[in-house]
């Protein structure tokens, strides 16, 4: 099996869907690879040197663009389906490092000491059922970019606690607008095949990469989510100060803007449009 998928990544024929593990550099997207959690091809850096030092990182619930320069994932893209929805209040959330990119050779990504602070002290600083019931003055505020209660009644659940899922995220937006989207995403699902999502965390662009080797200022300045179905998208951005009493639908933005400010081509094979009929079935119409 792995001399037929080397031969299938030469020939840039290979077809990758759940359930899989993999880890690509970035650059190999340019190929015809198809992700599933992607609908397709990924998203691809608009910066070709950017495009070389990246990794993407492909698990059963989600596919994950790894920063070659930081570690952290620059966008995370997974499927959401009414089978996997679930309540997951009671499953344990202890971070982990992604066992996938130990695999891979890639230790300092893995262990995530570029971005100022070790396993160790992530796992220890974390209440093991987090969720709802984690303390809202957590130090180092983190979220999950695929959430854990969209995948709750999958067994491939644990992988949502990997580092490269994680990001540095206040608690007043963790717990406000970002958290009333996944819950109605999670709602309307129910009557869909399918949502795609595609999200990640805006940096400043006067923000120094170096910044993370210290741990102080690799704080985003805001965060994306885009929602794909068959009538086109759903795109927000929410900024880092965002009010916990703010609605999501106030933060609805346009594909391309994101695309700007992240540097990202989030649908390289694919022409979508804003969908007024996907807007409504969020309460955003």
């Amino acid at each position: 099996m792995k001399s037929n998928i080397t031969k299938w990544l030469r020939q840039g024929l290979l077809v990758l869907s759940a359930p899989v593990a993999l880890i690509l550099p970035a650059s190999s997207l340019a190929q015809n690879i198809a992700i599933t959690h992607c609908q397709g091809a990924c998203p691809t850096y608009q910066s070709s040197l950017a495009a070389t030092r990246a990794n993407v990182v492909v698990h059963n619930l989600y596919a994950a663009g790894l920063n070659g320069d930081t570690g952290a994932a620059d966008w995370v893209a997974y499927r959401l389906t009414r089978e996997a929805v679930g309540v997951a209040s009671l499953l344990p959330r202890f971070w982990q490092a992604d066992r996938l990119l130990r695999l891979s050779g890639i230790d300092e990504i893995a262990e995530q000491e570029s971005l100022g602070f070790s396993l160790a002290e992530i796992s220890s600083s974390n209440s093991p059922y987090g969720g709802l019931n984690e303390p809202l003055g957590d130090v180092e505020e983190r979220a999950r970019l695929a959430p854990m209660t969209s995948f709750a009644k999958t067994p491939y659940w644990p992988e949502l606690n990997n580092l490269s899922n994680m990001v540095p995220m206040p608690a007043p937006l963790r717990f406000g607008a970002w958290l009333q989207l996944e819950q109605t995403l999670n709602r309307i699902v129910g009557d869909e095949a399918e949502l795609a999502v595609i999200s990640g965390p805006l940096y400043l662009i006067n923000q120094p990469l170096s910044t993370a080797n210290t741990g102080t200022g690799f704080n985003p300045a805001a965060y994306f989510k885009v929602v794909v179905d068959d009538s086109g998208i759903a795109a927000f951005v929410f900024p880092q100060d965002l009010p916990q009493n703010a609605r999501f639908c106030g933060q609805v933005a346009k594909l391309d803007q994101i695309e700007l400010m992240s540097s990202l081509q989030l649908f390289p094979d694919r022409q979508l449009a804003e969908s007024k009929q996907l807007l409504a079935k969020l309460g955003c119409s």
